[in-house]
């Protein structure tokens, strides 16, 4: 499916779940062993400039404002304008907790919240998600996905405020 809309072209949304049992580090610091959900989430679309959005500038930007290595890294060489964001989660639900981890690529590059220098890389992956999600020519299910990648960011940012 092929979708456009303010800045954004050729949208593509998919998802895939499965199971795996392995070891885990709980939030009180204790490696533990169980079953995983995992759930992979993949958005890819060319970003544009245009009257109604300027979302390949926005991503430059927050590129530069998070480092050198994002900005050289994140970029794709062969399409400038690609953006490929991958999402990991791991949900792990065991008699105390639910423990949830999300991991973040942008074009195949880990992004990590290390300190509040990608933070405009983890706001600009919201907003991004947001306007995906709230456009009405989008699948039901592409919003739920859009969704999703959105409420993980945010959980991984907020997890990085509350130790910060």
């Amino acid at each position: 499916m092929q979708i456009s809309f303010n800045g954004i072209k050729n949208l593509h949304i998919g998802k895939k779940e499965y199971e795996l049992y392995g070891s885990y580090v709980t939030p009180d610091s204790f490696v533990k062993q169980g079953n995983k959900n995992i759930t992979e989430v993949k958005i890819s679309c060319n970003l544009t400039d245009d009257s109604d959005g300027n979302d390949l500038s926005e991503f430059r930007k927050a590129l530069q404002k998070s480092g050198e290595y994002y900005q050289i890294n994140c970029i794709n060489k062969h399409e400038p304008d690609k953006l490929e964001l991958r999402l990991f989660r791991q949900d792990i639900k065991d008699s105390k907790d639910k423990i949830t981890n999300s991991e973040f690529r942008i074009n195949g590059r880990h992004i990590l919240l290390k300190d509040k220098a990608q933070l405009p890389l983890f706001t600009y992956m919201a907003h991004l998600t947001r306007k995906i999600a709230g456009q009405p020519n989008v699948s039901q299910a592409q919003k739920y996905y859009s969704n999703l990648v959105n409420q993980s960011v945010a959980d991984e940012a907020v997890k990085f405020i509350e130790t910060y």
